[in-house]
Protein backbone atom coordinates (compact mmCIF):
# COMPACT_ATOMS: atom_id res chain seq x y z
CA UNK A 1 0.00 0.00 0.00
CA UNK A 2 2.73 2.59 0.63
CA UNK A 3 4.75 1.74 -2.37
CA UNK A 4 1.53 2.80 -4.14
CA UNK A 5 0.94 5.69 -2.18
CA UNK A 6 4.94 6.71 -3.00
CA UNK A 7 4.30 5.97 -6.42
CA UNK A 8 0.49 8.49 -6.42
CA UNK A 9 2.62 11.06 -5.40
CA UNK A 10 5.27 11.07 -8.00
CA UNK A 11 3.05 10.95 -10.82
CA UNK A 12 0.56 13.84 -8.83
CA UNK A 13 1.87 16.57 -11.31
CA UNK A 14 0.43 15.21 -14.39
CA UNK A 15 -2.68 13.99 -12.84
CA UNK A 16 -3.49 17.39 -11.41
CA UNK A 17 -3.50 18.53 -15.00
CA UNK A 18 -6.12 16.04 -15.61
CA UNK A 19 -8.39 17.05 -12.72
CA UNK A 20 -8.05 20.58 -13.25
CA UNK A 21 -9.59 19.93 -17.18
CA UNK A 22 -6.63 20.92 -18.36
CA UNK A 23 -4.38 17.93 -19.53
CA UNK A 24 -0.66 18.52 -19.76
CA UNK A 25 -0.37 20.32 -22.91
CA UNK A 26 1.61 20.41 -25.77
CA UNK A 27 4.19 22.60 -27.03
CA UNK A 28 4.47 23.43 -31.17
CA UNK A 29 7.25 25.95 -31.30
CA UNK A 30 5.83 29.09 -30.27
CA UNK A 31 2.62 28.33 -28.83
CA UNK A 32 0.92 25.43 -26.44
CA UNK A 33 -2.20 23.83 -27.36
CA UNK A 34 -4.37 23.41 -24.34
CA UNK A 35 -7.77 21.69 -23.35
CA UNK A 36 -10.50 23.81 -21.08
CA UNK A 37 -12.56 22.44 -18.81
CA UNK A 38 -15.47 21.92 -21.03
CA UNK A 39 -13.09 19.67 -23.28
CA UNK A 40 -12.25 21.65 -26.42
CA UNK A 41 -8.84 22.62 -27.34
CA UNK A 42 -6.62 26.11 -27.71
CA UNK A 43 -3.64 27.36 -28.56
CA UNK A 44 -2.17 30.20 -26.57
CA UNK A 45 1.24 31.49 -26.91
CA UNK A 46 4.15 30.71 -25.37
CA UNK A 47 5.92 33.47 -22.86
CA UNK A 48 2.95 36.11 -24.01
CA UNK A 49 3.94 39.76 -22.86
CA UNK A 50 0.38 41.77 -22.56
CA UNK A 51 -1.50 39.09 -20.66
CA UNK A 52 -4.96 40.37 -19.47
CA UNK A 53 -6.46 38.05 -16.06
CA UNK A 54 -10.32 38.65 -15.65
CA UNK A 55 -10.19 36.64 -12.60
CA UNK A 56 -8.00 38.26 -9.44
CA UNK A 57 -7.42 35.14 -7.58
CA UNK A 58 -5.74 33.74 -10.75
CA UNK A 59 -3.03 37.01 -10.56
CA UNK A 60 -0.57 35.39 -7.62
CA UNK A 61 -0.94 32.28 -9.55
CA UNK A 62 0.38 33.42 -12.63
CA UNK A 63 3.26 35.82 -11.32
CA UNK A 64 4.31 32.74 -8.71
CA UNK A 65 4.49 31.53 -12.63
CA UNK A 66 7.39 33.93 -13.93
CA UNK A 67 4.56 35.55 -15.48
CA UNK A 68 3.43 39.13 -16.04
CA UNK A 69 -0.65 41.08 -16.60
CA UNK A 70 -1.00 44.37 -18.24
CA UNK A 71 -4.59 44.37 -16.87
CA UNK A 72 -6.92 42.63 -13.43
CA UNK A 73 -10.65 43.49 -12.86
CA UNK A 74 -11.39 45.63 -9.99
CA UNK A 75 -10.62 43.77 -6.37
CA UNK A 76 -12.17 45.39 -2.85
CA UNK A 77 -8.23 45.05 -1.91
CA UNK A 78 -5.27 44.28 -3.66
CA UNK A 79 -3.26 43.47 -0.11
CA UNK A 80 -2.90 39.64 -1.61
CA UNK A 81 -1.78 41.00 -5.07
CA UNK A 82 1.80 40.71 -5.76
CA UNK A 83 3.37 44.26 -5.50
CA UNK A 84 4.07 43.96 -9.41
CA UNK A 85 0.20 43.96 -10.01
CA UNK A 86 -1.24 46.36 -7.78
CA UNK A 87 -1.02 49.66 -9.61
CA UNK A 88 -2.25 47.99 -12.90
CA UNK A 89 -5.19 49.31 -15.37
CA UNK A 90 -9.01 47.52 -14.55
CA UNK A 91 -10.91 46.12 -16.70
CA UNK A 92 -13.94 45.88 -14.83
CA UNK A 93 -15.43 43.84 -12.50
CA UNK A 94 -14.85 39.77 -12.39
CA UNK A 95 -18.33 39.54 -13.84
CA UNK A 96 -18.97 42.07 -15.73
CA UNK A 97 -15.62 42.80 -17.72
CA UNK A 98 -15.21 45.73 -20.11
CA UNK A 99 -14.33 44.21 -23.64
CA UNK A 100 -13.64 47.88 -24.84
CA UNK A 101 -10.82 48.17 -22.36
CA UNK A 102 -9.36 44.79 -22.68
CA UNK A 103 -8.80 45.31 -26.77
CA UNK A 104 -7.47 48.92 -25.57
CA UNK A 105 -4.66 46.48 -23.47
CA UNK A 106 -4.04 45.05 -26.82
CA UNK A 107 -3.70 41.50 -25.07
CA UNK A 108 -1.82 38.90 -26.54
CA UNK A 109 -3.64 36.22 -23.71
CA UNK A 110 -6.82 36.79 -22.22
CA UNK A 111 -7.17 33.82 -19.15
CA UNK A 112 -11.05 33.51 -17.78
CA UNK A 113 -12.48 31.23 -16.02
CA UNK A 114 -14.71 28.33 -17.51
CA UNK A 115 -17.70 28.43 -14.76
CA UNK A 116 -18.82 32.03 -15.27
CA UNK A 117 -21.20 32.43 -17.69
CA UNK A 118 -19.50 36.03 -18.52
CA UNK A 119 -16.58 34.93 -18.92
CA UNK A 120 -17.69 32.29 -21.74
CA UNK A 121 -19.70 34.94 -23.76
CA UNK A 122 -16.53 36.95 -23.53
CA UNK A 123 -14.43 34.88 -24.59
CA UNK A 124 -16.37 33.95 -27.70
CA UNK A 125 -16.28 38.08 -28.69
CA UNK A 126 -12.18 38.05 -27.80
CA UNK A 127 -11.58 35.00 -30.10
CA UNK A 128 -13.76 36.95 -32.74
CA UNK A 129 -11.38 39.79 -32.80
CA UNK A 130 -8.28 37.70 -33.00
CA UNK A 131 -7.19 37.63 -29.36
CA UNK A 132 -6.13 34.39 -27.38
CA UNK A 133 -8.38 33.37 -24.77
CA UNK A 134 -7.57 30.14 -22.31
CA UNK A 135 -10.60 29.49 -19.70
CA UNK A 136 -9.38 27.47 -16.62
CA UNK A 137 -10.90 26.03 -13.73
CA UNK A 138 -9.82 27.43 -10.35
CA UNK A 139 -11.84 25.70 -7.37
CA UNK A 140 -9.70 24.01 -4.99
CA UNK A 141 -6.04 23.32 -4.44
CA UNK A 142 -5.82 20.24 -7.04
CA UNK A 143 -6.58 23.36 -9.63
CA UNK A 144 -3.99 25.22 -7.70
CA UNK A 145 -1.09 23.08 -8.06
CA UNK A 146 -2.38 22.30 -12.20
CA UNK A 147 -2.49 25.66 -12.94
CA UNK A 148 0.93 26.21 -11.51
CA UNK A 149 2.63 23.70 -13.50
CA UNK A 150 0.40 25.32 -16.40
CA UNK A 151 1.65 28.97 -16.35
CA UNK A 152 4.59 27.48 -15.91
CA UNK A 153 4.70 25.73 -18.72
CA UNK A 154 2.98 28.90 -20.95
CA UNK A 155 5.67 31.14 -19.12
CA UNK A 156 8.50 28.68 -21.13
CA UNK A 157 9.70 27.55 -17.24
CA UNK A 158 9.14 24.85 -14.54
CA UNK A 159 7.82 24.89 -11.19
CA UNK A 160 11.17 23.51 -10.16
CA UNK A 161 12.86 26.72 -11.57
CA UNK A 162 10.46 28.98 -10.24
CA UNK A 163 12.12 29.52 -6.38
CA UNK A 164 8.64 30.81 -4.82
CA UNK A 165 6.26 28.17 -6.60
CA UNK A 166 9.55 25.34 -4.88
CA UNK A 167 9.14 26.70 -1.59
CA UNK A 168 5.34 27.11 -1.21
CA UNK A 169 4.87 23.47 -2.20
CA UNK A 170 7.69 22.22 0.17
CA UNK A 171 5.89 24.18 3.27
CA UNK A 172 2.21 22.61 2.06
CA UNK A 173 4.33 18.98 1.36
CA UNK A 174 5.42 18.68 5.04
CA UNK A 175 1.77 19.50 6.89
CA UNK A 176 0.46 16.91 4.57
CA UNK A 177 3.12 14.30 4.91
CA UNK A 178 2.73 14.92 9.04
CA UNK A 179 -0.62 14.32 8.30
CA UNK A 180 -1.09 11.20 6.53
CA UNK A 181 1.55 9.45 8.74
CA UNK A 182 -1.08 9.79 11.34
CA UNK A 183 -3.23 7.41 10.08
CA UNK A 184 -7.28 8.19 9.17
CA UNK A 185 -8.52 11.38 10.42
CA UNK A 186 -11.89 12.73 12.17
CA UNK A 187 -14.59 12.13 10.52
CA UNK A 188 -16.22 15.99 9.10
CA UNK A 189 -18.73 17.76 7.72
CA UNK A 190 -18.41 21.26 5.63
CA UNK A 191 -21.09 23.96 5.77
CA UNK A 192 -21.32 26.32 3.06
CA UNK A 193 -23.51 29.19 4.51
CA UNK A 194 -24.93 32.53 2.66
CA UNK A 195 -28.40 34.09 2.29
CA UNK A 196 -29.35 31.30 0.13
CA UNK A 197 -29.83 28.94 3.16
CA UNK A 198 -27.59 26.33 4.24
CA UNK A 199 -25.03 23.54 1.70
CA UNK A 200 -22.96 21.03 2.17
CA UNK A 201 -19.72 20.48 0.77
CA UNK A 202 -18.10 17.85 -1.42
CA UNK A 203 -14.49 17.18 -1.30
CA UNK A 204 -13.86 19.17 -4.50
CA UNK A 205 -14.88 22.54 -2.83
CA UNK A 206 -11.78 24.18 -1.28
CA UNK A 207 -12.67 23.76 2.35
CA UNK A 208 -13.43 20.12 2.33
CA UNK A 209 -10.53 19.24 -0.22
CA UNK A 210 -8.10 20.97 1.86
CA UNK A 211 -9.20 18.96 4.91
CA UNK A 212 -9.50 15.75 2.82
CA UNK A 213 -5.77 15.96 2.07
CA UNK A 214 -4.71 16.62 5.61
CA UNK A 215 -6.52 12.76 6.47
CA UNK A 216 -10.22 14.85 7.44
CA UNK A 217 -12.73 11.92 6.18
CA UNK A 218 -15.90 13.47 4.70
CA UNK A 219 -18.74 11.75 5.74
CA UNK A 220 -21.23 14.17 3.41
CA UNK A 221 -19.00 13.06 0.50
CA UNK A 222 -21.96 11.26 -0.84
CA UNK A 223 -24.82 13.44 0.15
CA UNK A 224 -23.40 16.05 -2.71
CA UNK A 225 -24.07 15.01 -6.42
CA UNK A 226 -21.53 13.96 -8.89
CA UNK A 227 -18.76 17.01 -9.99
CA UNK A 228 -20.89 19.43 -7.54
CA UNK A 229 -19.16 21.81 -5.36
CA UNK A 230 -22.12 21.78 -2.44
CA UNK A 231 -25.75 21.08 -2.52
CA UNK A 232 -28.58 21.72 -0.27
CA UNK A 233 -28.23 20.47 3.50
CA UNK A 234 -30.03 20.35 6.67
CA UNK A 235 -29.72 19.66 10.31
CA UNK A 236 -31.94 16.59 10.22
CA UNK A 237 -29.54 14.54 7.85
CA UNK A 238 -26.28 16.51 9.74
CA UNK A 239 -27.65 14.28 12.78
CA UNK A 240 -27.60 11.45 11.15
CA UNK A 241 -23.71 11.77 10.12
CA UNK A 242 -22.58 12.88 13.42
CA UNK A 243 -19.13 13.99 12.65
CA UNK A 244 -16.37 14.37 14.87
CA UNK A 245 -16.01 18.14 13.66
CA UNK A 246 -18.00 20.74 11.90
CA UNK A 247 -16.58 23.60 9.85
CA UNK A 248 -18.25 26.25 8.97
CA UNK A 249 -17.84 28.33 5.67
CA UNK A 250 -19.54 31.67 5.12
CA UNK A 251 -20.26 33.92 2.32
CA UNK A 252 -21.65 37.33 2.67
CA UNK A 253 -21.32 39.26 5.94
CA UNK A 254 -19.97 37.09 7.97
CA UNK A 255 -20.51 38.55 11.84
CA UNK A 256 -24.00 38.82 10.52
CA UNK A 257 -24.06 35.12 9.10
CA UNK A 258 -22.28 33.58 11.94
CA UNK A 259 -24.97 35.18 14.81
CA UNK A 260 -27.99 34.38 12.71
CA UNK A 261 -26.69 30.77 12.32
CA UNK A 262 -26.23 30.30 16.26
CA UNK A 263 -29.01 31.83 16.91
CA UNK A 264 -31.26 30.23 14.68
CA UNK A 265 -29.08 26.42 13.92
CA UNK A 266 -26.87 25.94 17.29
CA UNK A 267 -29.22 26.73 20.08
CA UNK A 268 -31.36 23.99 19.21
CA UNK A 269 -31.42 21.08 21.77
CA UNK A 270 -30.67 18.43 18.30
CA UNK A 271 -27.72 21.01 17.42
CA UNK A 272 -26.52 20.56 21.37
CA UNK A 273 -26.22 16.55 20.69
CA UNK A 274 -24.10 16.20 17.71
CA UNK A 275 -20.92 14.44 19.03
CA UNK A 276 -18.73 17.77 17.43
CA UNK A 277 -20.89 20.29 19.44
CA UNK A 278 -20.34 18.19 22.68
CA UNK A 279 -16.68 18.18 22.50
CA UNK A 280 -16.29 22.13 21.35
CA UNK A 281 -15.23 20.66 17.86
CA UNK A 282 -17.30 23.12 15.83
CA UNK A 283 -15.27 25.85 13.84
CA UNK A 284 -16.41 28.79 11.63
CA UNK A 285 -13.02 29.28 9.68
CA UNK A 286 -11.94 32.76 8.38
CA UNK A 287 -13.14 33.87 4.84
CA UNK A 288 -10.09 35.12 3.76
CA UNK A 289 -8.40 31.47 3.63
CA UNK A 290 -11.51 29.48 3.21
CA UNK A 291 -14.38 31.72 1.43
CA UNK A 292 -12.05 31.78 -1.92
CA UNK A 293 -9.24 29.15 -3.24
CA UNK A 294 -6.40 31.19 -0.93
CA UNK A 295 -3.77 31.05 -3.70
CA UNK A 296 -0.49 31.95 -2.34
CA UNK A 297 -1.67 31.87 1.40
CA UNK A 298 -2.43 27.90 0.88
CA UNK A 299 0.72 27.23 3.41
CA UNK A 300 -0.87 29.23 6.16
CA UNK A 301 -4.40 27.73 5.08
CA UNK A 302 -3.38 24.30 5.60
CA UNK A 303 -1.36 24.82 8.59
CA UNK A 304 -4.44 26.71 10.48
CA UNK A 305 -6.46 23.29 9.52
CA UNK A 306 -4.14 20.72 11.20
CA UNK A 307 -4.49 22.59 13.94
CA UNK A 308 -7.88 22.04 13.81
CA UNK A 309 -8.35 18.86 12.87
CA UNK A 310 -5.09 17.21 15.26
CA UNK A 311 -5.34 19.88 18.30
CA UNK A 312 -3.90 17.26 20.49
CA UNK A 313 -1.33 17.06 18.13
CA UNK A 314 -0.17 20.31 17.15
CA UNK A 315 1.34 22.76 19.49
CA UNK A 316 -0.68 26.09 19.06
Amino acid sequence: MNRWRRLGWRLLPLLLLLVAGVPAPGAEGDSLRCRQPDGSEVTVPLRPRRVVIGYGSLVPVWYCAGGRAVGIPSLVSAENLPAAARELPEVGSFNVLNAERILALKPDLVLLMGKVASHRRLREFLVRSGIPVLLVKYDNYQDFRALLELFCRVNGTRIEERPEAVALLREIEAVTERCRKRGPGPGFVTLFVAGGGIRVESDRANSSGMIAELGGRNLARDRVPEEALRAAFGLEPLLLLDPEVIFIVTMGDSEALREKFRREVMSQEAWRRLRAARAGRVHFLPSELFLYVPGMRFPKAFGYLEQLLYPEEVAP
